[in-house]
């Protein structure tokens, strides 16, 4: 009851500063900051006493308190927030990369790529079939012919496709799990979402050439490896770098750490570098190359990142135009069901031809539901593509993303108690209060 209380009174005080919206300048970063922060916080114990897990309470805080509802936190706001959006990215992607262990894997390495063939890459080719079908229900597509709505559907299956290791993390770190299903399942989203940049880059190339616009392909292609290949290449530096520090001083690491993710944060985007890539390129090094204690500094990250993912995962809920979704939420939710059930199928088909165990084969296929980053980043490069019709294709990116980031995070939190993985973390919580 008092934690429902504060969070009226916070929106109370947070509603009469921002009558004052026009004299804050600056200051009102800080102010959407710490609001989200606090709000973020008590709206996590609220859901917690539901059995909710408290990541979906920090994404309801944004939802509504965010433009599209209360209009509490702007958009202004919202975007002069994005360093620490990126700064948590960076975070969680160096801790999924350092949770990437190649002999961990190497036992379930027949599995993990079969996984990913037959549920990401099989599953690509079935939503783009889906969306194919769908298209009466897309105004968008009547502009375009069948060849053109081919290439446009097949680019769009492979952005649906894409997964979140950040609200997987988050979760693994909220519930403490470990154990086969959790390493299945970390292991699988990562290398997923590889494949994903990969293979969208192929496929907007395509998609470009057959549609038009004066876009140069090959530029858009080069582009696009660039950012791929050359944050890999960059995110090892930086794997050499941290791993160098952890071995010549164990004082400070994770502030240091933690500085190297601002850093990357902040010029991975002007150098046209993918901070994802770079920070799990860097955590796989400090795992499997490096001799330095990655595991020390992992530890030290999740018992000091509450603030920063309080705020992002609030962040991620209040860029859901919830209104806009409406429109197109018939094609939505038939694209969401589409997408659970080939993951579901590839994973069954996966898991029966290498023989996997048991508990892999049921509940691994749950950790590649949830969707974030990679998800919107896709969907602002289809915006920014397509610009004829980018907005309302890139819709029904933002409508999946959303139904997902909606219930993915309950759904991991019933496997990962079903699976007895919840609690065998021997970490620090991220979300313990």
């Amino acid at each position: 009851m008092i934690a429902v209380l504060i969070v009226l009174a916070l929106g109370g005080l947070m509603h009469a500063a921002r009558s004052f919206s026009a004299g804050l300048g600056s200051a009102g970063t800080e102010l959407a900051f710490g609001y989200l922060l606090l709000s973020a916080y008590f709206m996590g114990k609220i859901v917690s006493r539901f059995g909710l897990p408290k990541l979906t309470g920090y994404i309801a805080t944004g939802v509504v308190a965010g433009p599209f509802v209360l209009g509490l936190v702007s958009m202004d706001m919202g975007a002069s927030l994005k360093i620490v959006k990126g700064v948590a990215i960076c975070i969680l992607a160096l801790t999924a990369g350092a949770e990437l262990n190649f002999k961990k894997v190497r036992p379930i390495l027949a599995t993990l790529t079969s996984m990913v063939f037959f549920s990401v890459v099989i599953g690509m080719t079935v939503l783009a079939g889906a969306l194919l079908l769908l298209r009466p229900l897309l105004p968008f597509f009547d502009q375009l012919n069948f060849v053109q709505s081919l290439a446009v559907c097949l680019t769009l299956g492979i952005a649906l496709s894409a997964m979140s290791p950040a609200v997987l993390m988050a979760m693994v770190s909220e519930m403490k799990s470990d154990g086969p299903v959790t390493q299945v399942m970390l292991a699988s989203v990562v290398v997923a979402d590889l494949v994903v940049i990969i293979l969208y880059a192929l496929g907007s190339s395509f998609a470009v050439a057959t549609v038009g616009g004066g876009i140069d392909v090959m530029q858009t292609a080069l582009a696009v490896g660039w950012e791929l290949f050359g944050s890999i290449a960059f995110g090892l530096v930086i794997g050499m770098v941290i791993g160098a520090y952890l071995r010549s001083s164990t004082k400070g690491a994770s502030l240091f750490a933690v500085m190297v993710c601002v850093v990357v944060a902040e010029i991975g985007s002007r150098v046209h570098l993918d901070p994802l890539i770079v920070m799990l390129a860097a955590g796989i090094w400090l795992e499997n190359i490096s001799k330095a204690d990655a595991h020390a500094l992992i530890g030290d990250f999740e018992s000091a990142q509450l603030p920063v993912f309080l705020v992002f995962f609030a962040l991620a809920g209040a860029q859901l135009d919830i209104y806009a979704l409406s429109a197109v939420v018939v094609p939505v939710l038939i694209i969401a069901i589409v997408r659970g059930a080939v993951f579901y199928t590839g994973c069954r088909i996966a898991c029966k031809r290498t023989n996997a165990d048991a508990q892999v084969a049921k509940y691994a296929w749950y950790g590649l539901l949830p969707q974030a980053g990679l998800t919107l980043a896709l969907a602002m490069l289809v915006q920014k593509t397509f610009p004829t019709f980018g907005v309302a294709a890139a819709l029904i990116l933002f409508g999946v993303g959303a139904v997902n980031q909606a219930v993915a995070p309950v759904i991991l939190r019933i496997v990962m108690l079903r699976t007895g993985e919840a609690g065998k973390r021997a970490a620090h919580d991220f979300a313990e209060h």
